[in-house]
């Protein structure tokens, strides 16, 4: 048998054109302070404040209470109706919900109620 050295045919791709892993923008990230914030402003699940019926749930299907505070996740919430991107992380786009509620399509169903709510909450 033969025995044939391997020859390289291309030359190797430059290090910056190797795919990196995608990370947010740091001016888009919400900072622990604004998360507080809302979660102090808010006190509650949004969902079990509009359906007195709802049963809050993390992510994962854990049961909890509503206002249990550090359970609560944060929704984005586009001032307008619009599609793509998710709303900036400012007070006026942020309400608390629990995961389920947020996950699940209960927050998509109802965006006009917390339109409507954070324009009561933080008006420009």
């Amino acid at each position: 048998m033969k025995r044939v050295p391997l020859v390289r045919r291309t030359p190797l791709r430059p290090r910056k054109l190797y795919r990196a892993p995608w990370r947010r923008d740091l001016a888009d990230i919400v900072t622990p302070e604004m998360h507080a914030y809302i979660l102090l402003r808010d006190r509650m699940c949004f969902a079990a404040m509009k359906d007195p019926a709802h049963q809050c749930r993390d992510r994962w299907g854990n049961q909890h209470a509503a206002d249990d505070l550090a359970r609560l996740t944060l929704d984005h919430v586009h001032r307008a109706a619009r599609a793509g991107k998710r709303a900036e992380s400012v007070k006026g786009c942020l309400i608390a919900m629990c995961g389920d509620a947020n996950n699940n399509g209960w927050a998509s169903a109802h965006r006009q109620d917390e339109r409507d709510y954070l324009a009561e909450k933080e008006p420009e």
